[in-house]
Parts: C-alpha cells; structure tokens; sequence
C-alpha cells in the first residue's frame, strides 16, 4: 500500500496488519466482506494521518498513525469493530528526492535571509534623512545625465526619493498601529479575565507601565482611570 506524505508526489510503502471482532450477542448482519470494509477504513485514516508529515519524518508519521488506528474502532454502520498497526518504509527513491528537495529549500531560504538582510540594509539607507538624499542621487546620478538642466534633474531625482521614503514611512507607520492594537487588545483580555481586585490593581500598574514604554498609552490616563472603567 502506497500513502502519499506531505511532500507532494512522495509516498511511503505502508504494510498495515488488523484484527476485527463483533461483539458478543450481536445481532447486527455482518457485510459481505468485513476484510474489505476494514482495510478501507484503515486505509482511509492512514492516509489523511500520512498527509500530515514529510517523508522523512517517517518514525513520527508511524506513531501517529498507529495511535489513530491502535484503537478500538467501529465502521460507519457500527457492524464491525477493528484494530490496526501500521509499519512504515521510505523507498529509496523518495529518500533521494527528499534529501535534495531540503538541501535545495536550506538553498533558497539562505538567498532569502541574505535578501531580506539587504533589504533591511537598504530601506535604513533610504530612511536616513541626511545621506538618503545623497546616496539616492549619487546612485542614480547617471540616470538621464545628459539633460542640459542639472539642477532640474537633480530635482527629479529628489522627488522620486521623497516619494519612496514617504511610502517606507506611512507602511511603518502602518505595522506600528497594528501592533499597538494587537497589544491593546491582549490587554482587554487580561483585564476581563482578572476578578480579584488586588491583583487587577497590580496589573494595571504593571501594564500602564508597560504601555508608557511602548508609547501605547495616547490618553494619559493612568491606573486610576483603567480602574474606573471597569467598575
């Protein structure tokens, strides 16, 4: 039996052992092929609990498994009652292709880290007020160089810089009133979930300090007032 990981198009060969049983003074009529209805039953699970793991994670993938399908179980029409136990294998094919996808996505992964380096390099220089404008131009001081005004294309140049560090401020800008909710918002729940009023007292002191730090706190108010409101 083959079952797909969570590496698309990478499969483990499976070998699942079962028993099953009814239960004694059972009525119920039992399927033409309880062998059938079982092994479909198991492969079934098998497979969704096989999708959840990469190929190589192969001892963990098994265990999972085999805690889902280790159980007692019934079929849909509670007519058969079962057990299973699964063996895992990685063909030595899927292990190859396994070991080159990692090495290829620890590749990629270093490309991004060193481009996102950069770039945090690169929006610093941008950000900075007083050699920002003076790298951007020298940098694109080639750039249309043979207009006859100078002074209109160093303007250009200027403008654009403006425009672009503009854009970097106001997304900053963006994420930091983000955060600023995310933390108000966790404070709220700290708050509701608080019920003895000694220790709500000494949360606010705590979180009112913490808000000054962070330059959360817009309204001044200070522990006194969270108080007020909750009452």
């Amino acid at each position: 039996m083959s079952l797909e990981s969570k590496d698309r198009g990478l499969y483990y060969r499976a070998v699942i052992r079962y028993r099953w049983w009814l239960e004694e003074g059972s009525s119920v009529v039992l399927p033409e092929d309880p062998d059938v209805l079982v092994r479909d039953a198991l492969r079934g699970k098998a497979a969704e609990m096989a999708g959840e793991y990469r190929i190589l994670d192969r001892s963990s993938a098994q265990q999972a498994i085999n805690a889902a399908i280790g159980r007692r179980l019934r079929d849909e029409g509670n007519r058969v009652r079962f057990e299973g136990r699964v063996r895992l294998v990685i063909p030595r094919f899927a292990r190859k292709v396994a070991r080159r996808r990692i090495a290829e996505e620890t590749e990629l992964r270093s490309a991004h880290a060193r481009q996102t380096v950069e770039l945090e390099l690169l929006r610093d220089r941008l950000t900075d007020r007083t050699l920002g404008p003076v790298w951007w131009v020298n940098r694109y001081a080639d750039v249309g160089s043979d207009v006859e005004d100078l002074q209109q294309h160093i303007n250009s140049r200027l403008i654009a810089f403006h425009s672009l560090q503009k854009a970097i401020d106001e997304a900053g800008n963006d994420t930091l009133a983000d955060e600023r909710m995310l933390v108000r918002s966790k404070i709220d729940e700290i708050f509701n979930a608080l019920q003895d009023e000694q220790s709500l007292a000494l949360a606010l002191h705590v979180m009112n300090r913490m808000l000054d730090h962070l330059g959360v706190r817009e309204d001044g108010k200070g522990t006194a007032g969270f108080a007020a409101e909750r009452k």
